[in-house]
């Protein structure tokens, strides 16, 4: 069977920075990027078994349909293997922390950071080192 991709993409007018923040802050691998000219740059960056996708903003218009606007009333919400040594990254890397470490009553041990255009990060590990969600099976509906 075939495995599907699963983004979270955005534009930003805060490329370059945004970029940084999730490789060398958060340590993000980068997939895939691409320079095709000023109005076309874009990053793939993972995040669990989904993407980041992160694009420049464009100074010109463009006949897509994608939404130019910042990310609003939005998180996500990314599964790592140790939170812990996550959060000593990210406290390393003096970036803007916004709920600091801790234990959630339903099995979490998660903290949120803020990256550069003030979307929020909730980072999480079951606690006991185990998966935070118990395996489900996924019926395709696409």
């Amino acid at each position: 069977m075939k495995k599907f991709q699963f983004r979270f993409g955005y534009f930003t007018p805060n490329y370059e920075s945004t970029v940084a923040f999730y490789r060398d802050g958060l340590g993000s691998a980068i997939l895939e990027e691409w320079d095709r000219n000023p109005d076309d740059r874009g990053t793939l960056l993972s995040a669990a078994s989904g993407i980041t996708e992160v694009l420049a903003l464009p100074h010109r218009q463009s006949n897509h349909l994608w939404d130019h606007r910042t990310p609003q009333g939005t998180f996500m919400a990314i599964e790592v293997e140790d939170v812990a040594a996550l959060y000593d990254r990210v406290i390393e890397k003096k970036l803007l922390v916004q709920k600091e470490l801790q234990n959630q009553e339903w099995g979490h041990q998660s903290f949120c950071v803020q990256e550069p255009n003030r979307l929020t990060l909730y980072f999480f590990s079951g606690i006991g080192g185990g998966s935070a969600q118990p395996t489900l099976p996924i019926k395709t509906v696409f």
